[in-house]
């Protein structure tokens, strides 16, 4: 553009010889030719133009400069904003495998809880039934005894009912302490319990 481009010698001259001149103002070449007003405004307007833009053009040009620096920071913002969601996506995903770390963990803790009382319950049961092995063991034994001495039962029994029934129950009781069941349990070869567990 023009009024860029003035030569400072030109504008040395426009302010030493008409700005300076109180006869240079529009309103009063207005009345001399309406060409020289428009001229006259335009000369004024220049010259403040000039004025300005010495004080305008180097902060235009810092602008200039700070703002080509801002898109760069920018763009370096930029970069490191995308850096920084990758790691905040990667410390989700670590957040997330936590949780589930720490909920499997706390699941397999409640496992092993449940697994701890199931065995102190089922010690407890095998130690209630070696308890009852033992009692069952004895009972056993008493039965199979009892059942090797049922024929020798019968047969004392059917002895003392067939030969003792006529006698009074002192006589027969005195028999029995005489060892007559002995007698049968010599001669039949069945085991007899003795005459306290017959009646």
């Amino acid at each position: 553009m023009i009024k860029d481009n003035i030569d400072a010698n030109i504008i040395k001259k426009i302010r030493e010889k008409y700005i300076t001149n109180p006869d240079f103002d529009p309103d009063k070449v207005k009345s001399a030719s309406k060409a020289c007003e428009g001229l006259c405004t335009w000369v004024i307007a220049m010259e403040v133009y000039e004025r300005v833009i010495k004080v305008v053009k180097p902060k235009q040009a810092k602008l200039a400069e700070a703002e080509a620096e801002l898109a760069v920071q920018m763009e370096k913002l930029s970069e490191k904003q995308a850096e920084l969601k990758e790691v905040e996506d990667a410390l989700q995903l670590l957040n997330d495998q936590l949780d589930e770390v720490v909920a499997k963990k706390q699941k397999l803790e409640d496992n092993l809880e449940l697994c701890e009382k199931k065995l102190e319950r089922a010690e407890q049961l095998i130690g209630g039934l070696g308890g009852e092995k033992s009692r069952w063991t004895d009972i056993c034994g008493e039965l199979k005894e009892l059942y090797n001495q049922t024929t020798g039962n019968v047969l004392v029994a059917s002895g003392i009912v067939a030969y003792f029934g006529p006698f009074t129950v002192q006589y027969r009781e005195s028999l029995l302490k005489a060892g007559a069941p002995g007698a049968a349990r010599r001669t039949s070869g069945y085991p007899i319990p003795s005459p306290s567990t017959l009646f």
